[in-house]
């Protein structure tokens, strides 16, 4: 499988579309022209730790933000309705990244809201292989002749 912030947008918009009907979903913050609800997906961080065998664990801290009219008198009360709706359905979702399918499982869920938007922050950790060939090192030619400078 391969992981892009695209291909898990993609696949969180299709696991959540069912919970929140007309919702619009993006893929990344889109400032202008958007109807709101919506959702957009941020990347915060990324990084590989080497495991065994030349395998690394990646993991990917997400901010889904969830944004809704400002002006609402009950917008702190349907925040908190959508981040305990996530709490439910976002332990794991699955994933497809158009060739291969599977479950991912989130980790350090935790949710906050603004003034303006709820945001639902998650961890994923996939072990990963990095594309072949790929050799950090490289060999060099040495000659063990010893020579007595003549």
């Amino acid at each position: 499988m391969k992981f892009t912030l695209s291909t898990v947008a993609r696949s969180l918009a299709a696991h959540l579309s069912g919970n929140f009907p007309g919702v619009t979903f993006f893929e990344d913050p889109n400032q202008q022209g958007s109807t709101v609800p919506c959702m957009f997906l941020q990347q915060r961080y990324s990084n590989l730790k080497l495991q065994t065998a030349g395998r690394w664990l990646r993991t990917i801290g997400l901010d889904l933000t969830y944004l809704e009219d400002y002006n609402r008198p009950d917008m702190q009360r349907l925040y908190q309705e959508v981040a305990e709706t996530l709490d439910l359905v976002m332990e794991t979702f699955p994933y497809t990244d158009g060739a291969d399918t599977g479950a991912l499982r989130t980790y350090e869920r935790e949710w906050r809201i603004d003034l303006d938007a709820l945001h639902y922050k998650f961890e994923i950790r996939v072990i990963v292989h990095l594309p072949e060939p790929y050799n950090p090192m490289r060999t060099m030619d040495y000659k063990e002749d010893v020579t007595d400078g003549g």
